[in-house]
């Protein structure tokens, strides 16, 4: 049973708010989330032209790119565990005889000493690649495109293909099930024909028998990240790779079927079924029909889909690449707002479900060998953007991947502390790949020293600590001490461990160096060249503290008197200090200097006002961000169509109460920033635009800030009508709210009686 706090807000001119009423509402016992009136519907008249223009599926561990076309189609693979590489400690313990001369030319202030010999002494090899394991084709003789329709059903996860008409019409039918671990594909028509290909451009092992076509591969044992130019060592086959295999089966058919020319060619058909399982088998079909795995996929999905409904008005009855060209044009559609929240949400669950891996940068939808920035997890701000939402859009069920991992790279992150920096705890850099190595990378594989200007991005500690900060905040929400005790606390004391020990006294302050400011770059003149290692950039400074304060209040609940809150208490209070510079703006380093870039796309600096909170309580800083956030926005290259430095900005002006600054980069995250299939763009296509720009809507809606309830704070002016359902909220609570006109007429908060988190 929920206990309901219901409020309803009077239609009077003074906009004051009818009394709460406190009881038990039985008919609110079970909201009503039906989905038949949501704007819940990709769909196109055309088949794809490119990757970035198809629909992607999805069960956290297994992805589906599917492109559409009437005479041939083609869906992209993916499965979660395929990588290049292979287990290789890549920590240096050669590092720990150069940290302490870094550190000494940065105190002298001699900054591109000190950052050549980062580069030179402190950085490691980069990471490995995410791979695409091939493309499923399927060729239909003669099929037409008349009548043509592509979509995706947000409310099923299920996509269509209708093509042709009269006898000539074949529906295609796709999904990826999570119960099942496989993706499903139904073909009905009238005696059509289907020839059943796989190609990959990692030259696997395709063996093809009656009903099957079976894979099996080996992973290269290298693939360079694709920002190095091609070399040799760009891809190396090796025998040190992963194997794999994968099966595409018949499931079910009424055809004939037989091999010929490499593929499978079903004849005579009204009906096909196949069944694709990567890496692992598909489970639990035995002597299933195909509608009834179907109806259990739909069931599993919308358990977690259905908890939030969201309405912004009347559904534009046009394609969705229709309607967003009509958006860039100038044309109004409030409702294709609500589509892409609903759809940021749908990306998560499908990228990101328990016993998975956390959602990457291209969630799990990859295509290419050397796939942009490896598809890996950058820890600097996208690997966290992309679990904003997660929390406040009722998705806490697509977090144990995240906490899973984090587990994780604790225990790799300790032995690079050791063997790195000589120091406890656990740290982690900027990029993680599956072999989960926490060195800071830099150095391509074969050489000996770090790539110039590397340092810039490379040379930062501070990944662990914004990975952890996520865990008190998900107890925030769900009061669930077990997991405060059994995994927030644990990663919270190894980071707190690494930190102090990383911390220098000088002067009765600690300092962080070498610090950077994930990659910006700063100058000391105007004539002297642009560098990034320095000392004391806010968003270490802000990272350090919120890590203290969330052990502190951890240790606190849990009436542990941890031997680190002596430590922690004092030098807290001796921490360097974020600064303000001569504009009353948020200073990036620990002096005012030089911006190589001003306008860049990152606004670490700015961590305090969002994601963190640390800016709060301090009206100074609130006023500096806002400096901070003008200057940076005007600045010489801010044109900010990187889509996820646009979610970002979002949420800045969402948590700022600021509707028209919200409403503006809304509607650029949109125009700019999205492409046909709403996949955000940085470019190329990159997942965390989206989870981002979803958190960012939620935000606008409803947001909290040191425990103060915020209802429309930043609602924009083109959404003046709608309603939401089921968002989340601190201490095991929900809300619904609606309005018409930009103003408030209802919300109801839900409160949990029974504590109903999921296992983590």
């Amino acid at each position: 049973m929920k206990k309901i706090i219901k409020a309803l807000f009077l239609k009077q001119r003074d906009n004051k708010y009818a009394k709460i009423v406190t009881g038990y509402n039985n008919k609110a016992k079970e909201k009503d989330y039906s989905m038949k009136e949501q704007d819940l519907r990709l769909e196109y008249q055309q088949a794809a032209r490119n990757w970035e223009e198809v629909l992607p599926l999805g069960n956290g561990s297994l992805g589906a790119m599917v492109w559409g076309g009437a005479e041939k189609e083609i869906i992209g693979l993916n499965q979660e565990t395929l990588w290049s590489g292979y287990v290789r400690d890549k920590n240096d313990p050669a590092v720990l005889n150069y940290l302490p001369e870094v550190r000494r030319l940065l105190l002298a202030e001699k900054y591109e000493e000190a950052q050549q010999m980062t580069e030179k002494h402190l950085l490691g090899e980069y990471g490995e690649s995410y791979l695409p394991f091939g493309n499923l084709v399927l060729t239909f003789p003669n099929q037409t495109t008349q009548k043509y329709t592509r979509s995706l059903d947000l409310a099923t996860a299920i996509a269509k293909v209708e093509s042709g008409q009269d006898q000539d019409k074949l529906t295609r039918e796709y999904f990826v099930s999570y119960l099942h671990d496989a993706l499903f594909i139904q073909i009905t028509g009238q005696q059509f024909q289907c020839a059943i290909a796989f190609e990959s451009k990692l030259n696997p092992q395709v063996r093809y028998t009656p009903n099957k076509i079976q894979i099996t591969g080996q992973c290269p044992e290298h693939v360079d990240p694709n920002y190095i130019p091609t070399r040799p060592e760009s891809f190396i086959q090796g025998t040190k790779g992963q194997h794999y295999t994968g099966e595409i089966a018949i499931y079910t058919t009424d055809g004939q079927v037989e091999v010929m020319d490499n593929q499978l060619f079903v004849t005579k058909a009204s009906t096909l079924v196949l069944q694709v399982s990567l890496i692992r088998p598909a489970k639990n079909t035995k002597e299933q029909t195909y509608e009834a795995i179907k109806q259990e996929h739909m069931a599993d999905y919308q358990a977690l889909f259905a908890t939030v409904a969201i309405g912004f008005g009347q559904k534009v009855a046009l394609p969705t690449d229709q309607r967003l060209a009509r958006l860039k044009a100038g044309a109004q559609d409030p409702s294709l707002y609500a589509l892409y929240f609903q759809y940021g949400r749908y990306l998560l669950i499908a990228s990101s479900r328990e016993g998975s891996l956390p959602a990457n940068l291209q969630g799990i939808w990859s295509w290419e060998v050397r796939a942009p920035w490896s598809s890996n997890w950058t820890t600097n701000i996208n690997l966290p953007m992309n679990y904003w939402l997660a929390q406040t859009c009722h998705l806490e069920a697509c977090l144990p991947p995240y906490f899973d991992w984090l587990k994780k790279l604790v225990v790799e992150g300790k032995k690079t502390a050791r063997i790195n920096y000589g120091m406890q705890g656990f740290v982690a850099h900027h990029n993680v790949d599956y072999w989960m190595n926490t060195n800071p990378v830099g150095r391509p594989f074969d050489q000996k020293v770090g790539e110039t200007g590397s340092a810039m991005w490379a040379m930062w500690p501070m990944g662990g600590l914004w990975l952890s900060q996520e865990l008190f905040r998900h107890y925030q929400y769900h009061l669930d001490e077990k997991f405060l005790k059994e995994t927030a606390y644990p990663i919270l004391k190894e980071a707190c461990l690494f930190i102090l020990d990383w911390l220098v006294e000088i002067d009765g302050t600690y300092h962080s160096l070498p610090s950077t400011s994930p990659e910006n770059r700063f100058q000391v003149t105007k004539d002297s060249p642009p560098c990034a290692v320095t000392k004391d950039s806010a968003l270490d400074l802000q990272l350090i503290e919120e890590l203290f304060i969330n052990f502190t209040k951890t240790c606190q609940i849990l009436k542990l008197n941890d031997s680190l809150l002596q430590s922690i208490t004092q030098v807290q209070a001796r921490l360097a200090k974020v600064q303000i510079g001569q504009k009353g703006q948020i200073l990036e380093w620990d002096k005012e200097f030089i911006e190589s870039e001003p306008g860049h796309r990152h606004f670490s600096h700015l961590y305090g006002l969002f994601p963190g909170e640390n800016f709060d309580s301090d009206e100074t800083l609130i006023t500096a961000s806002k400096v901070s956030l003008e200057e940076r926005l005007n600045g010489e290259f801010a044109h900010h169509t990187t889509g996820w430095s646009c979610a970002w900005i979002i949420n800045f002006y969402s948590i700022l109460q600021d509707k028209t600054n919200t409403g503006k980069y809304l509607k650029k995250m949109l125009v700019d920033s999205t492409l046909d299939n709403l996949w955000g763009v940085h470019p190329p296509f990159q997942i965390d635009a989206n989870f981002g720009g979803t958190a960012g809507i939620a935000n606008a809606l409803v947001n909290e800030r040191l425990g103060q309830l915020n209802l429309l704070p930043a609602l924009p002016d083109f959404l003046p009508n709608g309603y939401v359902k089921g968002l989340r909220l601190t201490g095991k609570r929900t809300i619904d709210l609606s309005w018409e006109d930009g103003k408030l007429t209802a919300y109801q908060i839900h409160l949990e009686e029974k504590n109903e988190s999921m296992r983590i």
